[in-house]
């Protein structure tokens, strides 16, 4: 069997991440892999070195005919016999790609939690049911799928899943880069710096976390994107540049979890199923989330590993951190509960498993 994944861009978020793990974990053995992008990133590269086969084919709209052709070639031409798209865009051409006589079978990942505007719903009707599966990787991606107007019979639920075996053990000799001190709590969010991650939203509740404890803390925010410039400039206007640090995207972010007391979680919409919560529960840490896509089922699905607050509410989020950091009980108690979670239920290898279950189909 050969698999062909269909992403728009090859970049370095959460997506990309899940298709580097199902490649990683099928390739050559299982079955052999492909990526087919239309913009390039450090995910090519990566598959490149598992020595997937790589393709390139531009990608304008989700009902680009000379994509879906282009696509339709090549999966004749290299013999790939399904398609597992990422986005509306890609699922749209994978699916165009058939009337073309690619002759593969399509699967589409929903990494989205937005509801759609109703044009979106229509098309999804007629569109979607001409997939073999639609993964949902929450009950609440599920729900908002249905909403959108996404065929309900072929749509199924796959929790994204974390390697808890592979997290290194807890230590906390990387924080002396940052000059945090041995009493210092240590809470951690590993985030793009977008819109929909609430990251504004999480300053002004670290600042009125500040005014409500003589406790002493930090924050490290670690990411990169677009909102650099306008959350370090909300830092400094809050007075927060000793407490909230900034340090931009790092490939030890495993160690920084290791390091860390307490995950925040702090997006406003589109989250479904966090890599970054899943590492951090495997790394025994407490969560403190909005509650947003599948924020609370990570929390609360088979016992509570995390405490759960709207999104917008800065006197709920700073309590319930706050909670925590005085508590330290709980705080084991709900990174104890998390572990176990992240090698059962949210485990990779069940996972995998679940999603290559589809293909053999």
């Amino acid at each position: 069997m050969k698999v062909l994944y269909l992403i728009n861009y090859a970049g370095n978020a959460g997506t990309e991440r899940y298709v580097e793990n199902l490649i990683r974990a099928y390739h050559p053995n299982r079955c052999r892999c492909g990526l087919c992008y239309n913009l390039e990133g450090p995910l090519v590269d990566k598959v490149k070195a598992m020595g997937a086969a790589v393709h390139r084919i531009e990608m304008k709209s989700p009902f680009d005919l000379g994509a879906a052709g282009a696509l339709a070639k090549l999966c004749r031409d290299e013999g790939y016999d399904v398609i597992h798209a990422q986005f509306p865009r890609e699922n749209y051409i994978a699916l165009l790609s058939r009337r073309f006589g690619s002759g593969a079978r399509v699967v589409f990942t929903a990494h989205l939690t937005i509801e759609q505007p109703m044009p979106w719903r229509l098309l999804n009707r007629v569109m979607t049911p001409q997939d073999h599966k639609i993964v949902a990787l929450c009950p609440e991606g599920a729900e908002t799928l249905a909403r959108n107007g996404v065929s309900k019979a072929n749509t199924v639920t796959v929790f994204n899943g974390v390697d808890a075996a592979a997290m290194p053990p807890r230590d906390r000799a990387i924080l002396a880069e940052f000059g945090v001190g041995e009493g210092e709590l240590v809470l951690t969010i590993l985030a793009r710096l977008a819109p929909e991650k609430g990251l504004p939203f999480l300053c002004d509740a670290i600042a009125r976390l500040k005014e409500k404890t003589a406790l002493p803390f930090r924050l490290l925010l670690v990411g990169d994107g677009e909102q650099m410039d306008e959350l370090r400039a909300k830092v400094k206007t809050l007075g927060l540049e000793d407490v909230i640090l900034l340090p931009g995207f790092r490939s030890d972010a495993d160690d920084l979890l290791a390091a860390s007391d307490i995950y925040l979680n702090s997006s406003g919409y589109n989250e479904a199923m966090s890599f970054a919560i899943l590492e951090a529960m495997a790394c025994r840490l407490p969560l403190v989330a909005t509650d947003v896509g599948g924020n609370r089922t990570l929390a609360e699905l088979e016992g509570r590993s995390g405490l759960i607050v709207p999104y917008g509410d800065v006197e709920g989020f700073s309590d319930a951190v706050l909670k925590l950091m005085t508590d330290r009980e709980l705080r084991r108690a709900l990174g104890d509960t998390a572990y176990q979670k992240a090698r059962g239920v949210f485990s990779l290898e069940r996972s995998l498993d679940q999603t290559f279950e589809l293909y053999a189909e």
